[in-house]
């Protein structure tokens, strides 16, 4: 990623003029280099610790395992099990002629605490021009609002999108005297015992990818899609029609099951994030570039006129950003849906038969409908007036009723025929399996009524539930003919 524009300053810096690129921390102190593994000022172990015996000489390697253990710890955690997002403040919005982002805390990518104790400010004007130097063309900025594209002349409008990123910075700091090294020609005597972690605000033209993982559980809970080629996505769609199928107040455990499979399928095929030719054994979801934390979407339209910079309209849009909720807010919020699953799981089902979605079948002169039900029937209990049949005309004539002749029930009791005198008159075709009135389809076992369609509401010994399905059949042309 590279910044687009100019970095900024702690707020109350005497006038907010142009600071110099590259964009810094806000303590106004230049990013340490950092190491191989981690960051030379900050060990990152998690894997690696101390053992210390009696009599042993330690050295300033093993104080750096020392500190590199536990710090390794809590960056694992943190971005493994809670991942990145902003914990509190850090909001983004314009002050006169400039961008502000005031004090806050955040989590990154590698599980780092990023802290801003000083609100961060920016002049809009110097990163405008500073912009419009990287993209002379206007590549990366689209027309303003209302604008039918450039006008003639010097004067230009443009609409500019980028984005306000926190990073992690470390600062060196309160230096103290130290022993020479012999082997080292600068022969310095001092030496740096603090480090101060903080953040860098910065603005680019593109976003980190966000980490999204468990693909399979999102797909599941509705919050991803699945593209045809997409296997998980594919495996964790048809679990879902799976819990779906299943009657609502055995859906809770259902559900719950289903998820973990799904999770345990998601969690298998996680792995870290490596970089092509890194050489230190990946521990984090992501690498540094993918790091960052979002703030805002910043959109700015500024006007360019003979050299001359204008802002105009600047949107910080907080929306994109992940906010890490606290434990305790996760467990109200889940807690928030416990009314519906209990109050699904108070009414048991009483077991009647469901009709099968998807069996409904009819015959060539649609004069015979058929379908399929979950159990057996009791013999005696299909009368004419437990199934409805109505159809609407496609053409504004309105309903029309079409009577049952007659119902046919298998010797097993799982499957229906339905007669009726004639073909229904109209294309729109509803029809009503009765679970509730004096005269409804019954169960043989457990004898209760019928209890609606596959995976619906759960039905009473008293009282069950009625299917509706409805129907488009083609187009009858002429007697005995129809059209597709």
């Amino acid at each position: 990623m590279t910044a687009l524009g100019t970095g900024g300053t702690p707020c109350g810096c005497g006038g907010g003029s142009a600071p110099d690129l590259p964009t810094s921390p806000s303590q106004g102190c230049g990013p340490c280099d950092p190491g191989p593994c981690g960051g030379d000022e900050l060990p990152v172990n998690p894997f690696l610790a101390l053992r210390v015996a009696f009599g042993m000489l330690l050295g300033e390697d093993d104080f750096r395992v020392l500190m590199g253990n536990p710090r390794g710890k809590l960056m694992l955690h943190n971005a493994w099990l809670h991942g990145p997002g902003v914990v509190w403040g850090l909001g983004a919005a314009r002050d006169g002629d400039e961008l502000r982002v005031l004090p806050g805390l955040a989590v990154d990518g590698l599980g780092r605490e990023l802290t801003l104790e000083a609100a961060w400010c920016v002049s809009l004007t110097a990163w405008a021009r500073a912009w419009i130097d990287a993209h002379p063309s206007g590549e990366g900025a689209r027309p303003a609002a209302g604008d039918l594209g450039p006008e003639p002349g010097p004067l230009q409008r443009r609409t500019v999108e980028a984005w306000v990123l926190a990073e992690f910075a470390s600062c060196p700091d309160r230096p103290v005297p130290a022993l020479a090294d012999p082997c080292d020609v600068t022969r310095r005597h001092d030496d740096f015992s603090r480090i101060v972690e903080t953040a860098r605000i910065t603005i680019r033209s593109t976003a980190p990818e966000p980490w999204r993982p468990y693909h399979r559980v999102r797909v599941l809970l509705g919050l991803d899609e699945a593209a045809p080629g997409d296997a998980a996505g594919q495996e964790a769609l048809r679990e879902a029609a799976e819990v779906a199928r299943v009657p609502e107040h055995l859906r809770a455990p259902a559900l719950l099951a289903a998820f973990r499979r799904l999770a345990a399928a998601d969690a298998t095929a996680l792995a870290p994030e490596r970089e092509e030719g890194d050489m230190c054994p990946p521990w984090a979801p992501v690498t540094e570039d993918h790091a960052p934390v979002v703030l805002a979407r910043l959109t700015v339209e500024l006007t360019e006129d003979d050299g001359c910079v204008r802002i105009e309209e600047v949107r910080a849009d907080p929306s994109v950003r992940t906010a890490v909720l606290p434990a305790t807010t996760v467990q109200e919020l889940v807690c928030a849906l416990a009314p519906g699953i209990i109050g699904a799981a108070a009414e048991a089902d009483a077991g009647g038969p469901r009709l099968i979605r998807g069996s409904l079948a009819w015959s060539r002169e649609h004069t015979v409908l058929g379908f399929e039900v979950t159990a057996p029937l009791t013999p005696g209990c299909a009368e004419p007036d437990g199934i409805e049949i109505t159809s609407l005309s496609d053409s504004g004539r309105g309903w029309a009723t079409d009577e049952v002749a007659g119902i046919r029930v298998s010797a097993d009791g799982r499957r229906v025929k339905v007669d009726l005198d004639q073909r229904p008159a109209y294309e729109t075709v509803r029809i009503r399996v009765r679970g509730t009135g004096p005269k409804p389809l019954y169960g043989k076992d457990p004898r209760v009524p019928f209890a609606g369609l596959e995976g619906g509401p759960p039905g009473t010994a008293d009282e069950g539930n009625d299917a509706v399905v409805t129907v488009h059949l083609p187009r009858q042309t002429a007697p005995g003919r129809t059209e597709e």
